[in-house]
């Protein structure tokens, strides 16, 4: 089954984490051809050079209806997408009555460029493809500690939106991954050398799997989500048993 992603085009939307770098080191060791963008062209030049294959990589904002439309007609025929980090790093982890309209707007964003990428693809893309997109184990598990209701509230739209996607542009198969905490991402950078200590210790005590998730992990879950031809409109947790 594995064979199946042989020639095939698929292209990844970020380019900002260890998930993504994972995600296209799994797929071209599978003999898929990738393509990788990002809205810098820094961030995807640093992400290309630390990928072992070869690799295509285009500069696109997907905030940006004419930028998301241009980026599809030039890459043309594709057979599957996965959207990965999209708007994660403009996510305001702030209490609702301390949060500016503006600021949960913006938190916002993972969903709207979400919606513009899976948009703009679906001219060119298989009807015998797939889309993979990623929400977050935030809509299953709440946080005590609170200022998580904006990202809650973007990670359920990505993860509805696909479900309903999946009846309403069939056969084409939609699913959706739901990490939990997982090592590499933008959440795990933005914390201090005593804060990841301090988390890498919950994950061994409070997680069945005792391990903190890696961008392996994540991306063995996306790539059964593209190959296996029966699955459509999954939201697929991979929290370590964080949500049992």
């Amino acid at each position: 089954m594995f064979d199946s992603l042989s020639g095939k085009k698929v292209v990844i939307i970020g380019a900002s984490s260890g998930i993504d770098l994972a995600i296209a080191e799994k797929l071209l060791s599978l003999g898929a051809k990738v393509v990788l963008s990002h809205a810098s062209q820094e961030k995807l030049a640093a992400a290309v050079a630390l990928i072992s294959g070869e690799i295509e990589a285009k500069t696109v904002n997907f905030l940006e209806e004419d930028s998301v439309n241009a980026f599809f007609a030039e890459i043309g025929n594709f057979d599957h997408l996965v959207v990965t980090s999209l708007g994660d790093r403009n996510m305001p982890r702030a209490l609702l009555t301390e949060m500016t309209t503006e600021t949960a707007r913006g938190g916002m964003e993972k969903f709207w460029a979400t919606f513009l990428a899976v948009r703009g693809s679906l001219k060119t893309l298989a009807k015998d493809g797939s889309i993979t997109l990623t929400s977050s184990v935030t809509i299953f598990k709440y946080s005590k500690m609170g200022g998580i209701s904006v990202i809650a509230a973007a990670n359920s739209a990505v993860a509805v939106f696909g479900r309903a996607l999946a009846l309403e542009i069939a056969p084409i198969r939609v699913n959706v991954v739901a990490p939990g905490l997982i090592e590499d991402t933008s959440i795990w950078s933005s914390q201090g050398d005593s804060e990841r200590s301090d988390l890498s210790k919950w994950a061994v005590s409070a997680l069945p799997v005792e391990h903190l998730g890696q961008p392996e992990e994540v991306a063995l879950a996306v790539l059964s989500l593209i190959i296996n031809p029966y699955m459509t409109g999954v939201v697929l947790p991979v929290d370590g048993g964080v949500t049992l």
